[in-house]
C-alpha cells in the first residue's frame, strides 16, 4: 500500500496543478485588480506615507501625464531628482515605475530605499514583496510580506504570496493558515484554494483534503486536476477504490495522462482486480510514445510476477507493437522474463527454456532467469541441475535473497527440510519477514521430524 501510494502521490503532482502551481505572482500584471491598485498606488495616503514638499509636488504633477503615457521616459526624468533627503515617495514612485516597465533589479532597489527613508511605508514594504516573489526569492519575500501586513496591508494577494512562500519552504502550519485568511478576502482565487490543498495533503490532513475538493468540485466539475487531487486524498486516506472512481472520471473526460492511467492499474492490482487493471496498463500504452515503456513493462512484470498470465500476455504483445524499436536491452530482457514465466505457466517449457537460455546468454547476471531456468529443472526432478543455478543466482548480491529463498524451496518440495533451513535463515538475514520466519519454523519442525 504504502509503495503505491507514494508513486500515485509523484505522479498526480507531476500532472497537475498541485506541484506544477507556477509562482503566483508571475502573471500578477494579467490581473485587472492588481492593474487597478498598482496605478492607483501612485496617490498617497495622508498621515500614513511620506510627506511630500510643496516643490516635489509641482515636480510630480508635471510628471503625471507622462507617467500614464511613457512610464519609461517618466522614470528617467524622476530618477535624476532622487537624493538622499528627497522624499521617500520619490523613492516609491520610481520604484513603481522601474516595477510596471519590468526593471526589477532597480525597482527592488528604490523600494528598498523607500523602506529604508520612510520605515513605516507599509506600501513600499507590500510592492517590494512583490517583485521579490516575481523574481522567485521567497526566501526574502516572507519577511517583508509580513513586515506589510504587521503594518496593517490587508491583502488577499499578500497572505497567498505569504503562503506560497511558506510552503515552499515547507512550513505548512503557517502555510495553511495564511492560505486561509488569503481565501477570506478573495475567494474567488483559485490559487489560494489549491494551494491550501497542497498543505493540507503535505500535512497528511486528508479529511480537509477531500471536503474542500468536493467544495471545489461543485463549482467545477469539469477540472481534471481537482478530481485527480482529491483522488490522492483519498489514497492517502486508504480510500484506495475511492480513488480509483475518481480517476476513471478523469479517464472519461479524456484528459488520463500515461502515468495516471499506469498508476490507476497499480491500485486495481493492490485491490485484486487484474482485469481492471490490465484495462488500465493498456489504455496507459494507448498514451505512450516509443520512448516511454519503463512503467508498463514494470506493469507486465507486476501481472506475471503475480500469476495473472493472461493478462501480462496480452500487455506485452500490446508493448511489443507499440514500442519494439524503442526498448533498451534492460526492458527487453525484463519482458523476455514475463513471456519466459508465461510460457512455463501454459505448459510451453520448451518455449520457457528457449527463452531464458537467451536471456543469460545476453545477461549472465540476469538473476530472474537463473531462478526460473533452476525452478524447471528442479520440477523436472533435475536437482543437481537446479542447484548449481540456484547457487549461481545466489552469488548476484542482486537475487541472493530470492535464490535462496526458491533453493530452499525446492529443497522443501523434495523433502529434504534439514538442507533447506540453513538457506532460510540465510535469507532472514538478508531481510527479516514475518512470512518467511513463520514457514522456516515450520520447516525446522519438520527437519527435527526427520530425525
Amino acid at each position: 500500500m504504502k509503495k503505491i501510494k507514494t508513486l500515485l502521490l509523484g505522479a498526480i503532482l507531476a500532472t497537475t496543478s498541485l506541484s506544477a502551481q507556477s509562482n503566483p505572482g508571475a502573471s500578477m500584471w494579467n490581473d485587472p485588480e492588481f492593474v487597478k491598485g498598482f496605478v492607483g498606488s501612485y496617490q498617497f495616503l495622508q498621515g500614513y506615507e511620506p510627506k511630500i514638499s510643496d516643490e516635489e509636488k509641482d515636480s510630480l504633477r508635471s510628471l503625471l501625464d507622462l507617467i500614464k503615457s511613457n512610464p519609461v521616459q517618466a522614470a528617467q526624468l524622476l530618477e535624476p531628482q532622487i537624493t538622499p533627503s528627497s522624499s521617500a515617495a520619490f523613492d516609491f514612485i520610481l520604484a513603481n515605475l522601474h516595477f510596471q516597465n519590468g526593471n526589477l533589479s532597480k525597482a527592488r532597489t528604490f523600494y528598498t530605499n523607500a523602506t529604508k527613508k520612510w520605515p513605516a511605508f507599509r506600501r513600499a514594504y507590500k510592492n517590494l514583496a512583490l517583485v521579490l516573489v516575481q523574481e522567485g526569492d521567497f526566501d526574502a519575500a516572507i519577511p517583508v510580506i509580513s513586515k506589510a501586513l504587521e503594518l496593517g496591508e490587508v491583502d488577499g494577494r499578500a497572505y497567498g504570496l505569504l503562503a506560497y512562500g511558506y510552503l515552499l519552504q515547507g512550513k505548512y502550519y503557517p502555510a495553511e493558515a495564511a492560505y486561509r485568511q488569503a481565501i477570506l478576502i478573495q475567494p474567488d482565487v483559485n490559487d489560494w484554494k489549491i494551494g491550501l490543498a497542497r498543505c493540507l495533503l503535505e500535512s497528511e490532513n486528508y479529511a480537509d483534503a477531500i471536503a474542500l475538493f468536493n467544495t471545489l468540485l461543485k463549482d467545477d466539475p469539469d477540472n481534471a486536476d481537482f478530481w485527480l487531487l482529491q483522488s490522492n486524498a483519498y489514497l492517502g486516506s486508504e480510500q484506495t477504490l475511492k480513488a480509483a472512481q475518481n480517476i476513471e472520471v478523469v479517464r472519461r473526460m479524456g484528459a488520463a495522462k500515461l502515468q495516471t492511467l499506469t498508476l490507476l492499474g497499480d491500485i486495481y492490482m493492490n485491490n485484486g482486480h487484474p482485469d481492471l487493471a490490465l484495462s488500465a496498463y493498456l489504455a496507459a500504452v494507448e498514451k505512450a510514445d516509443k520512448t516511454q515503456s519503463e512503467s508498463l513493462v514494470r506493469a507486465a512484470d507486476i501481472l506475471s510476477r503475480t500469476g495473472n498470465f493472461d493478462q501480462a500476455q496480452q500487455l506485452i504483445e500490446k508493448i511489443r507493437v507499440n514500442a519494439e524499436d524503442a526498448l533498451n536491452d534492460e526492458q527487453d530482457l525484463m519482458l523476455l522474463n514475463s513471456e519466459a514465466k508465461i510460457a512455463r505457466a501454459k505448459g510451453n517449457n520448451d518455449a520457457a527454456v528457449e527463452i531464458l537460455n537467451k536471456i543469460v546468454e545476453r545477461d549472465s547476471l540476469n538473476g530472474d532467469a537463473i531462478i526460473e531456468l533452476a525452478n524447471y529443472y528442479s520440477e523436472k526432478g533435475m536437482m543437481p541441475e537446479a542447484i548449481t543455478r540456484f547457487e549461481q543466482a545466489a552469488k548476484i548480491e542482486a537475487s541472493e535473497r530470492k535464490a535462496v529463498i526458491a533453493h530452499a524451496q525446492a529443497l522443501v518440495r523434495n523433502g529434504e527440510y534439514r538442507d533447506a533451513v540453513p538457506l532460510l535463515k540465510r535469507a532472514l538475514q538478508i531481510q527479516d519477514d514475518r512470512n518467511l520466519s513463520e514457514y522456516t519454523e515450520r520447516v525446522e519442525r519438520a527437519a527435527k521430524s526427520q530425525s
